[in-house]
C-alpha cells in the first residue's frame, strides 16, 4: 500500500479561501443596504454601481452580483445574466410582495433572499453569497480537473459514492470496449468479474477508505463480454467516490483499443 498521492482527485481545495467581491448593482438605497448586510464579514468586500454598464469594465476581480428584484429600470442586470452576456453568479434581494418569476427561478446561477430578513439579518445574505460563489468556483474546478483527466495519458474513471460512474475518459472506455459517452451512470461492478468484484470490495476499497491508495491485478470484462487482466490503481476522494486507474498487463496492450462491442 502507498499514500493516495498519485490518482487524481476531484476534491475541494478551500475555494472559497481569501475575500470574495461583491458588486452591489442598483439604486442608492439598495447598495446602502448590501454594504450594510455584509459589513461584518471580512471575507466580502463589496463593491457598488448603479447599472451592470457602469461596472462593465471593472468585472475582472468580480465574483458575484448582489442585485435588486423587481429588477430597477436601468440595471439592464438580469437581462444580461439570463442571456449569457454576463457569466456570474447573482444574489436577489427581493422585495416584500414580489414573486420571483420561472425565468429567474430556473436559472442554475441566480439564488435570492427577502429584503427585509437580509436587513434584519445579514447573515442571510452573507451566507447565499459565499455559497453561490462557492458552488461556482468548485463548477469550474471540477470542469478543469475533467478537462485534465480527459487529457491524461492514463485510462481514468471517477466513480460517484453511488457506485456508478460519473466521469471516464476515452482512453478507460476504450479499455472496456465502450464508447466515450457510454459508461456516465453504469455501476462499476459491471466492468469486472465477480471474483475481481469481490477483491476490489474486500481489499482494494477498505484500503482506499483508510486513506491509502491500492494497487492489484484484477479481471476486467469488456462490453462484448470478454475478459481482460489488467492492473488497477484505486484511490479516492473523502466524499466517498473512487477513482480508477486501469491499464491492460503487458500481454493485452495492443488489444484493449481494438476490442469493440
Amino acid at each position: 500500500m502507498t499514500p493516495a498521492t498519485v490518482a487524481p482527485v476531484l476534491e475541494d481545495p478551500s475555494p472559497i479561501a481569501g475575500e470574495l467581491t461583491a458588486l452591489a448593482v442598483g439604486d442608492r438605497r439598495h447598495t446602502e443596504q448590501v454594504e450594510a448586510a455584509v459589513d461584518d464579514d471580512d471575507q466580502i468586500a463589496v463593491r457598488t454601481a448603479p447599472s451592470v454598464a457602469d461596472a462593465l469594465p471593472e468585472l475582472d476581480d468580480v465574483d458575484c452580483f448582489v442585485g435588486a428584484y423587481p429588477p430597477e429600470n436601468g440595471t439592464g442586470l438580469l437581462e444580461r445574466v439570463t442571456e449569457g452576456t454576463i457569466d456570474l453568479p447573482v444574489v436577489l434581494l427581493v422585495d416584500e410582495g414580489a414573486t420571483v418569476g420561472d425565468g429567474v427561478r430556473s436559472h442554475g446561477w441566480l439564488d435570492w433572499v427577502d429584503r427585509a430578513a437580509a436587513i434584519e439579518d445579514g447573515e442571510r445574505l452573507r451566507r447565499r453569497i459565499r455559497s453561490l460563489v462557492k458552488r461556482r468556483r468548485l463548477t469550474g474546478l471540477t470542469q478543469r480537473s475533467l478537462a485534465g483527466i480527459e487529457l491524461a495519458g492514463d485510462a481514468i474513471a471517477i466513480v460517484a459514492p453511488d457506485g456508478t460512474v460519473q466521469f471516464a475518459n476515452r482512453g478507460f472506455a476504450m479499455q472496456f470496449g465502450y464508447g466515450r459517452d457510454d459508461l456516465a451512470g453504469r455501476p462499476w461492478r459491471t466492468l469486472f468479474t465477480d471474483d475481481s468484484v469481490d477483491r476490489l470490495e474486500t481489499a482494494a476499497i477498505p484500503t482506499v477508505a483508510d486513506g491509502w491508495r491500492w494497487t492489484g491485478s484484477c479481471t476486467g470484462r469488456r462490453k462484448s463480454g470478454k475478459t481482460v487482466p489488467v492492473r488497477v490503481r484505486l484511490g479516492g476522494p473523502e466524499n466517498g467516490g473512487l477513482v480508477f486507474v486501469v491499464e491492460p498487463l503487458d500481454a493485452e496492450r495492443g488489444a484493449a483499443t481494438n476490442d469493440s462491442a
